[in-house]
């Protein structure tokens, strides 16, 4: 019989946890050391800047008992951890409307390729959701397209890319979360798609590239064509064993979302919801929490082992496809050494080639782009508390450039910003436009058609202002809720970058070259924006 430190052994390998900061804590080393844990994904708070961030990989590998995952999601745009430092990416929907699938492939090659460098071995991605919900509050951008046909080739291009530099990647959320209109952060998701619209919309990007992928994601979503009840497809054995694993014949290992998420731990408890996930089929369990809860993760599998609830031989079986999955990216201190010399020169290049990509990706969706060149224009920003979009400062950034080249041209422009609350009461809308009528604006949404605040002033802004434009900083269809402005852009991405890339082409002369990549004819349905596919 298998001793207790054994089986906690194999348990250990079939959990990832989290780290709370730059450094590995006494804890989560000795749960490393004694094979409590398999490794760890890292998050933002992880990571300083590179050095620091490779001396931590380098202290989880030499710490960890088993061999190490060390994972991330670095996915572009509004999903990205270490952009601080290394590459930023457009998001998934930015990089589709670049139309450039050479290009896609390039990034998510540069991306793995500066990951595995710094020492990460698994990139959780790509999102291979079809966005088929306007209003999805959690995959939004992140997903390439509501083309089944168009995600399944972006991601297949994606997964060999990241495969061939050296990375197991990881394709999310499965079966499909891009129909949902809740967060599985906060609340469990319903798929209300048939079995038919699953099968020739959601799991199109499946069937046509789980051959080809080492590991999958499984969501927390509830797929009410297959459960009767609220369960979600993560602790669904129906999907799990049944969809995935014996329908599809999927061998390699597969992954959950973060069990942390209140769409699980709110009615199932984390421990319980762990074993749950075992007993589903998936190999690898996500436990983004403190090195306490993932010990009492690693405790409550051992007890369903003891209990006769789970198998021994099924936690095996799980730990040898994690190992045959994750052996072959298995990286040498020579190999790292080398890696990171070349590191910075990488860096150079691919940011550069990113950049040009969010600049590719900025589409015209209706009008044209004024003139910008004289005059005091307002800028009108969503004030997100995760995303800054800085854009006033990229644009007087670019007008300073502007100047030494064309000292006429600009002479007289100049930008005010006014900041507003993403969903802004009727007294802040008032406030706002009465300092906008009869003035030059620049209104920036984020996700208008869920704020309906953002809707009013939106309106307002162009039944008072003189010459405007409207860009949408996230999803393109803030469109359908901005019918007065005759001229709006998107750039499919909050993000920095593309703020940068924005004003570029405002200012800097760059062309529009993006196509919108999702379609943006509507039905209503279920009281959501659906589109027709």
């Amino acid at each position: 019989m298998t001793s207790l430190q054994e089986l906690q052994k194999v348990a250990g390998k079939l959990i990832l946890g989290r780290l709370p900061a730059f450094e590995l804590d006494e804890h989560n080393s000795s749960l490393l050391e004694q094979g409590i844990i398999g490794g760890v994904v890292l998050f933002k708070e992880n990571g300083r800047d590179a050095l620091q961030l490779s001396q931590l990989c380098d202290d989880i590998r030499q710490s960890s008992l088993h061999q190490a995952i060390i994972a991330v999601d670095e996915e572009g745009g509004a999903v990205q951890r270490f952009d601080h430092f290394l590459t930023p990416l457009p998001s998934a929907m930015a990089l589709a409307a670049t139309g450039d699938t050479e290009l896609t492939a390039r990034l998510a090659g540069a991306i793995a390729t500066e990951l595995r460098a710094i020492g990460f071995n698994c990139l959780l991605a790509p999102v291979m959701d079809v966005l088929s919900n306007a209003i999805n509050p959690v995959i939004a951008t992140r997903a390439y397209s509501d083309s089944p046909q168009k995600v399944s080739l972006l991601s297949e291009l994606t997964i060999a890319a990241i495969v061939e530099a050296g990375l197991v990647p990881v394709g999310k959320h499965f079966p499909g979360h891009g129909s949902t209109d809740l967060d599985s952060h906060f609340d469990l998701p319903e798929s209300k798609l048939s079995n038919m619209g699953l099968w020739h919309v959601d799991l199109v990007p499946y069937r046509h590239c789980l051959e080809k992928m080492p590991a999958v994601m499984s969501g927390h979503i509830w797929l009410s064509s297959v459960e009767e009840f609220p369960l979600p497809a993560s602790l669904s054995k129906r999907v799990i064993k049944g969809i995935l694993r014996e329908y599809f014949n999927f061998q390699g290992v597969i992954m959950t979302d973060d069990l942390t998420m209140k769409a699980i731990t709110d009615k199932w408890g984390l421990a319980e919801a762990a074993v749950m996930a075992l007993e589903a089929g998936n190999d690898l369990l996500l436990v983004c929490a403190a090195a306490e809860e993932t010990e009492k993760v690693n405790r409550h599998i051992v007890n369903a082992v003891q209990s006769g609830r789970l198998t021994e031989e099924q936690l095996v079986t799980s730990a040898q496809r994690i190992d045959l999955c994750f052996a072959p990216y298995r990286q040498t201190d020579e190999e790292l050494v080398l890696a990171r010399k070349n590191l910075k020169a990488i860096l150079a290049r691919e940011k550069s080639a990113s950049l040009n990509a969010s600049v590719r990706a900025i589409s015209l969706l209706r009008g044209k782009v004024p003139d910008i060149s004289s005059g005091n224009w307002v800028v009108l920003v969503p004030n997100h508390q995760r995303y800054p979009m800085k854009v006033v400062a990229h644009l007087l950034e670019c007008l300073k450039r502007n100047k030494y080249a064309k000292k006429d041209k600009y002479l007289n422009l100049q930008f005010t910003e006014i900041r507003y609350q993403v969903d802004p009461s009727d007294a802040e809308v008032k406030q706002i436009v009465s300092e906008c009528v009869e003035r030059n604006c620049l209104f920036l949404s984020y996700r208008a058609l869920s704020n309906q605040g953002q809707l009013l002033l939106g309106a307002c802004i162009a039944e008072n202002a003189r010459e405007k434009l409207a860009v949408c900083c996230d999803l393109p269809y803030d469109l359908l809720g901005l019918p007065g402005f005759e001229n709006i852009l998107a750039t499919f991405d909050p993000s920095e970058q593309a703020m940068q890339a924005l004003a570029m082409v405002l200012l800097a002369g760059e062309p529009i070259l993006g196509e919108c990549p999702v379609n943006l004819e509507f039905q209503m349905a279920s009281g959501s924006y659906r589109p027709f596919i």
